[in-house]
């Protein structure tokens, strides 16, 4: 296979898995988290240092007292070297939590060392940089986006509609239900 198409195939992996990383944070999907990293692979989150796989257990107990969490990557940058690879990506996480007080919005860069084994690209080595951090005393705004109490309400696994079998009709929920504030209908 020509070497730039490898390289291309090899960076659109560790993309895939960056985003599948993001997707099990979200989701609180232990499963779809623990699959991004290699088990001998270790995470430096800043309040845990260790195991990826151990991470991926108390990052999840933020769902205790979550509604939603939502990462967004972007300025992903991957340098490869053989069956490993550097990959730096800027970060934006919005947290929305129970009490409803309160929203935090971080900013940082993940700096993975992936490695690839048997073809496939996973993280062996995790650090996350922080660079900013606000924490927002916010109203929800439902009532100005008109959102209607009975709708698709974002939800961690395995209520999301992400993973509705059936892409073709997704069966609404209620605000409730998704641990959000009933919706203001003023």
């Amino acid at each position: 296979m020509d070497k730039r198409i490898e390289e291309l195939l090899d960076k659109q992996a560790l993309h895939e898995n960056l985003m599948t990383y993001c997707r099990g944070i979200d989701r609180m999907d232990l499963e779809l988290m623990k699959s991004t990293y290699w088990p001998d692979g270790t995470d430096d989150h800043g309040r845990f240092v260790g195991n990826a796989h151990e991470w991926c257990h108390v990052g999840l107990k933020s769902r205790e007292v979550l509604v939603s969490c939502n990462h967004h990557v972007s300025n992903v940058l991957i340098e490869l070297a053989g069956d490993r690879a550097k990959r730096e990506s800027m970060f934006i996480v919005v947290t929305t939590y129970k009490d409803d007080s309160n929203h935090q919005f971080l900013g940082g860069r993940y700096r993975d060392l992936c490695e690839k084994r048997g073809g496939e690209w996973r993280v062996l080595n995790r650090t996350c940089i922080w660079d900013w951090n606000r924490k927002i005393v916010a109203e929800p705004g439902w009532d100005i986006m008109q959102a209607p109490e009975m709708s698709n309400w974002g939800q961690f696994h395995p209520s999301d509609p992400i993973y509705a079998a059936d892409w073709s009709a997704i069966e609404p929920t209620s605000a409730a239900a998704s641990g959000r504030p009933e919706v203001d209908r003023g």
